[in-house]
């Protein structure tokens, strides 16, 4: 039961950061919506122990 609250927490700071460092570069048109999501999800599952720290360094330096 922790494993799967601390996998969510993980997730939602990994969708956060990952928007944050990656997607809000640039802009996207997107045609299949359900792929793009999925594809965010995987990047925060996946990247998201690197992006977490990017981010909030970016945040506290205000970029």
């Amino acid at each position: 039961m922790l494993q799967t609250i601390l996998f969510i927490v993980y997730a939602v700071a990994g969708w956060w950061a990952v928007n944050k460092v990656w997607f809000s570069r640039r802009t996207y048109i997107v045609g299949d919506s359900a792929k793009f999501f999925g594809l965010k999800l995987g990047a925060a599952v996946f990247f998201g122990w690197i992006c977490i720290p990017i981010a909030i360094i970016m945040t506290v330096l205000g970029k």
